[in-house]
């Protein structure tokens, strides 16, 4: 089988070089009429998919505003500042997850006594080659109106609904909760379900009609179990990691392998089509990875593969 796309390199992105990069950007940037957000981003080298860490200091507003790119956040650091998707104000803490539909209008709002800091990761190489790129700011004051209660979300696409689901766009804004997905991976691996090539994983899935978690991309948790070393396999789409806790490696590709050591909260890519595996590096302590990927793009396409080693 022949792969022909320019060849992508995998890297990685140490969380003790990031987060003094956002500290630094926090006092040289403020949010408000002429800065919307402060983020340091990512070179992936990915055509789909980018991802960043956004910091918003205690105070702190990022006016309201909506776009074509489909967007999610993934909390790192700090708790209780939310933001209010289409009039939910969405409470954030770490290991939370909040999905955000193009064309859903979104602010953040930080009236804790912390700095809060989160992945926040787009569709953005994808939307701009297809020219669908479109911002429309909120012209109505500096907050949009909370119209709904933190969890309304939850509640009306949950999987106790309304037969027939109403909503417009690509989606619906949702929030996953950590501790009840943290309970859903380690019932996993109390139950011995496993895969070979990841652990213990599980899949963010869409809470409308149980697919991806985006139509252009979708998003795992996984957990390695103590001193487990996965097998390789390989498949199209490109990844991006981000380490929960933890620490391991990364080995890519079998003849010539290369290892991507990462500790807790450190970032890394995997280009599409190489071969990989996963080994955690305690024989004491599980490590766990969040990722996201384009895969769904390509399944749309009828273009994934997957080969296993």
């Amino acid at each position: 089988l022949r792969h022909d796309s320019e060849r992508m390199e995998p890297k990685r992105w140490r969380w003790a070089d990031i987060y003094p990069a956002l500290m630094e950007t926090a006092d040289v940037v403020r949010i408000g009429a002429d800065a919307f957000r402060r983020n340091v981003g990512l070179q992936t080298g990915s055509r789909t998919i980018s991802m960043g860490f956004q910091i918003v200091l205690p105070g702190e507003v990022a006016p309201p505003h909506r776009h074509t790119n489909t967007a999610l956040r993934f909390v790192i650091k700090g708790g209780g500042a939310y933001t209010t998707s289409n009039g939910e104000p969405m409470i954030m803490y770490p290991g939370d997850l909040l999905i955000q539909p193009n064309w859903a209008w979104h602010d953040h709002v930080n009236h804790s006594n912390e700095p809060i800091i989160w992945i926040d990761a787009l569709d953005t190489g994808l939307v701009h080659f297809l020219s669908a790129s479109f911002r429309e700011e909120w012209s109505e004051g500096i907050n949009q109106p909370l119209t709904k209660k933190d969890g309304a979300s939850r509640r009306l696409y949950g999987p106790a609904r309304q037969p027939a689901v109403q909503y417009e766009g690509a989606g619906v804004p949702y929030h996953y909760k950590w501790a009840e997905t943290l309970e859903a991976l380690q019932e996993l691996a109390e139950q011995g379900i496993r895969d070979p090539y990841d652990d213990v994983l599980l899949e963010y899935k869409n809470p409308i009609n149980g697919g991806p978690t985006f139509l252009t991309m979708t998003c795992h948790l996984q957990m390695l179990m103590p001193g487990q070393e996965t097998r390789f396999h390989r498949h199209t789409g490109t990844t991006l990691y981000h380490a929960v806790q933890g620490q391991g490696t990364m080995v890519v590709d079998q003849d010539k392998p290369h290892e991507v050591a990462w500790n807790e909260h450190d970032s890394f890519s995997l280009p599409s089509w190489r071969w990989h595996k996963h080994r955690n590096r305690s024989a004491v302590d599980p490590a766990i990875l969040f990722s996201l990927n384009d895969r769904p793009v390509l399944q749309m396409t009828g273009l994934d593969r997957d080969e296993q080693g």
